[in-house]
């Protein structure tokens, strides 16, 4: 075997290991030497998470869920290119929830939408309305141009993300060897790029299960006209037809939800549901109308809100028995029929979920106590930002989908959240049992100290060595209307402070101790602690550490 990577430690950083070494040594003379103790310290493998005991026997709407929004993209929601790596990537660093919009491939343009699983998305915010139809008016101009001109050789379009390199090739078609057109993957009215679903469905094949035997759900948002439908179930069972989860004895609106451990390495569908035919034609009491209304048609609606009367969403019945344990459904209210269906999963966006936040945050929460529920980013985060996930939790959303193409505040909580889980966090107990009362999460008051020893290798390629400090951040959420997140954001929420600066590559701080006491009415499970290593000067982050902030961490 080859022998573990070793660091080599800076002396600021072994002052602090001795130091420790010499107080364990107090306690259990058998540690053995120093030497042995600083080889264990500086083993690459040291620093690695331990796997968490996970408990898997409850039902999966117990679990917050690592989830990813738009995977398909590398970079922004407007111009950049669609990837299989981008799927590969995801699902190495352990995302249990992907998305793939899925649009027909007999056509260069994106503008015929048929089904969209995501309630209204991308269609809330009028800023983006605006920019799609510049996007498609551009796109237009750029086809009739082409049309006229004798077709030349296609380009080869360049790795790097801009628009001046995306513009120079169109969407293709794509077909299978016999000719048959076959659907894509992209983000409509936009110049994103393209790719085709069977090469999707193989990545995800491959790479299902690669660090984690635990569920994967695929979120579909179709715009596909009902024969691709066809061709997206075929190519689906080709590729996951051992991992697809089978239809349950007697399964009915009233099935439940089955338990974590009973999905081991198994796909779950997540799909808009379409009812059988004769269901649809029967007569339906005026208490349940509004539900086969929703269940028949996908929004309807094009990008400026109005109706597009030549084309009616629906998803085939092929395509909609798949979605089995996640049946997809529009949203009207949490009073709606489809709201006690076991198997139901509502989609909204970060700015519905504030507005409900404020004006049922109650019902929300005790909804997501048996259901499930996922929350997107707004349209208008154009640049791949996100939303704040923690909010979000802290009202039982168990998917919470994040633009994973940067890493940024968002995705360190995120990756301090499922560390060490598989992708699948147990909610706590206050989270998913009901109480008579409906009573919210016990919360407590908490201090905390933050003990910072060292750090080495800070920008040691720079002329001059960085000035760094550490600032740390608590992000808690309390039930204190001071600390109500705003738009997405916990900006009260936030403890800051933040240690004296040092000008060293290797800065020793000393055991300086960033306090945070008198943190009020908090739940610490759902609490993150955000250590970041600036710079005074003008540079990228030099490094940064995200935890939980309960006893886990």
């Amino acid at each position: 075997m080859p022998a573990a990577a070793t660091l080599t430690l800076s002396p600021s950083v072994t002052e602090h290991i001795k130091l420790a070494f010499e107080q364990q040594k107090l306690s259990r003379p058998d540690i053995g030497s120093f030497e042995s103790f600083l080889t264990t310290i500086a083993d690459q493998d040291a620093s690695a998470p331990l796997p968490l005991e996970n408990e898997t026997n409850h039902p999966i709407s117990h679990y917050f869920i690592s989830s990813s929004h738009n995977t398909y993209l590398t970079g922004n929601q407007l111009w950049s290119r669609s990837s299989t790596d981008a799927y590969k990537d995801v699902l190495k660093r352990g995302c249990r929830c992907i998305e793939i919009d899925v649009w027909d491939g007999g056509s260069s343009s994106s503008s015929s939408s048929s089904s969209s699983d995501n309630e209204g998305k991308d269609r809330e915010e009028a800023d983006v309305n605006n920019l799609a139809s510049l996007v498609r008016r551009g796109l237009g101009r750029l086809r009739s141009r082409a049309d006229s001109d004798v077709p030349a050789p296609a380009k080869v379009v360049s790795a790097t993300d801009s628009p001046a390199a995306d513009n120079e090739m169109m969407p293709t078609r794509w077909r299978t060897e016999s000719g048959r057109d076959e659907p894509r993957v992209l983000h409509g009215y936009t110049a994103t790029k393209e790719i085709p679903f069977r090469k999707v469905c193989e990545v995800i094949r491959d790479y299902a299960f690669r660090t984690t035997d635990l569920p994967l759900i695929v979120s579909l948002e179709v715009h596909c006209s009902p024969p691709q439908q066809e061709i997206m179930v075929e190519i689906m069972r080709d590729y996951w037809q051992q991992y697809l989860v089978p239809v349950p004895d007697e399964y009915s609106d009233t099935t439940p939800l089955p338990v974590l451990e009973t999905l081991r390495k198994r796909i779950l569908v997540k799909v808009k549901y379409s009812p059988p035919e004769k269901a649809a034609s029967q007569k339906t009491p005026a208490t349940k109308r509004s539900r086969a209304k929703s269940d028949t048609s996908a929004s309807t609606d094009d990008d400026n809100g109005q109706a597009d009367t030549s084309k009616k969403g629906k998803i085939c019945a092929a395509l909609g028995k798949l979605g089995i344990y996640t049946r997809s459904y529009h949203f009207h209210s949490l009073d709606q029929a489809e709201a006690e269906i076991p198997t139901h999963i509502f989609s909204l966006s970060e700015k519905k979920l504030m507005a409900m936040q404020e004006e049922c945050h109650g019902a929300l929460f005790k909804h997501n106590m048996k259901y499930l529920m996922r929350a997107y980013p707004k349209g208008t985060r154009v640049r791949s930002s996100n939303l704040d996930p923690a909010p979000f939790w802290r009202q039982g959303i168990q998917i919470v989908a994040l633009n994973w193409q940067q890493m940024n505040a968002a995705m360190m909580l995120n990756e301090a959240m499922f560390a060490g889980t598989g992708g699948w966090v147990l909610k706590s107990q206050d989270y998913r049992i009901e109480q008579p009362d409906t009573a919210p999460p016990r919360r407590r008051r908490f201090d905390m100290s933050v003990k910072l020893l060292a750090a080495q290798g800070l920008n040691v390629d720079a002329k001059s060595p960085p000035t760094a400090y550490v600032k740390c951040e608590l992000h808690v959420q309390s039930e204190l209307r001071a600390q109500m997140p705003k738009d997405g954001k916990s900006k009260g929420g936030e403890w800051k402070r933040r240690s004296a600066s040092k000008e060293s590559c290797d800065p020793n701080f000393q055991g300086e101790a960033l306090r945070f006491e008198g943190v009020e009415d908090a739940d610490p499970e759902l609490s993150f602690v955000r250590s970041v290593v600036p710079s005074t000067a003008c540079m990228p982050l030099l490094s940064y550490r995200l935890a939980r902030a309960d006893e886990r961490s």
